[in-house]
Formats: C-alpha cells, structure tokens, sequence
C-alpha cells in the first residue's frame, strides 16, 4: 500500500468551492500536481504560494472544464506514475476534479485548495 504524507503525518489537503462541495486532494502532494497537470494540459504555469489556501490558476480550471474524457485519460496516464498511483484511480480523481470545476464555473465560483498541517 501506498504511503503518502497524510499517512506519515504530514498534511491533508482538500479542492473545494464556496458553495462547500470539495474533493479530497489525495495521497499526493497537490501543488505538485497542479504543476504537472498544467503542463500536460500544455498552459503556462505559476507554482501556487505556500499559503494554506490557495485559489487554483484560472487556465487550470478552465482546462479541467473543458477537457473530455479523451484528454483527462492522457492527463492520469502521464501524471499516474509520478504519484505512484493507479490510472484508474488518477482518471477517476481528475474526473471528479474537473466535475467540481465544472459545478465552480456554472455558479461563477472559484475553485481552491487547501492545505492544512495534520494534528
């Protein structure tokens, strides 16, 4: 099983909007992530700030939204193995991840993520 920085003591981070409905970052470093999928995604990145909340990148979300099935199959491919995952559970994450960009857009919110020190 894999071990990541939740289950080493480390932090949890969570995606989440205004309204409230959020998607568990996972067992992986997310602003990492967020570095990788943007350059599959072939956009210009910034690396976010330490802040514990951060808003994501407008170009990520709008990527997120748009992307089809098709794409978000080549995002998990390409950013599966970096987190030692499985790609049907890093396709399933993006899913649900573009999903809440998706719910974010349609109701003119922003997306964020948190980042938050275990206890």
């Amino acid at each position: 099983m894999r071990r990541g920085p939740a289950d080493q003591g480390g932090v949890l981070s969570t995606f989440f909007i205004t309204s409230g409905e959020s998607v568990a970052a996972g067992d992986y470093d997310p602003r990492a992530a967020v570095v990788v999928w943007h350059e599959v995604f072939n956009e210009v990145w910034t690396p976010l700030p330490d802040d514990n909340v951060v808003e994501l990148p407008e170009a990520l979300v709008a990527q997120l939204v748009k992307a089809d099935p098709a794409r978000m199959h080549d995002v998990a491919l390409s950013w599966a193995p970096l987190v030692d995952m499985d790609f049907h559970e890093a396709f399933a994450h993006l899913v649900e991840l573009s999903t809440l960009a998706r719910t974010a857009v349609s109701r003119a919110e922003t997306v964020y993520l948190k980042v938050s020190e275990r206890a």
